[in-house]
């Protein structure tokens, strides 16, 4: 999947739990966790979680709690 078609799916989370402000600059695509990019390389249909450490949403098909960036369980 090229950048352009990762920028156009990319759903904005609600930034009050997080305390990042929504004027703060863009929040980063930390991209799937290495178990559904080997379900599913798209990445069509995967639920996103937010990353307070490296501000930004990685996304699962699967249960998993732990960011595919920095390692983070949350």
């Amino acid at each position: 999947m090229s950048d352009d078609q990762d920028n156009t799916n990319l759903v904005r989370f609600p930034f009050s739990k997080s305390g990042v402000s929504k004027t703060s600059s863009q929040s980063r695509n930390l991209g799937l966790t290495k178990l559904s990019f080997d379900v599913n390389p798209s990445g069509a249909g995967a639920k996103g979680h937010w990353c307070d450490v490296c501000k930004g949403i990685w996304y699962t098909y699967f249960l998993e709690v732990e960011c595919p960036v920095c390692g983070r369980r949350g």
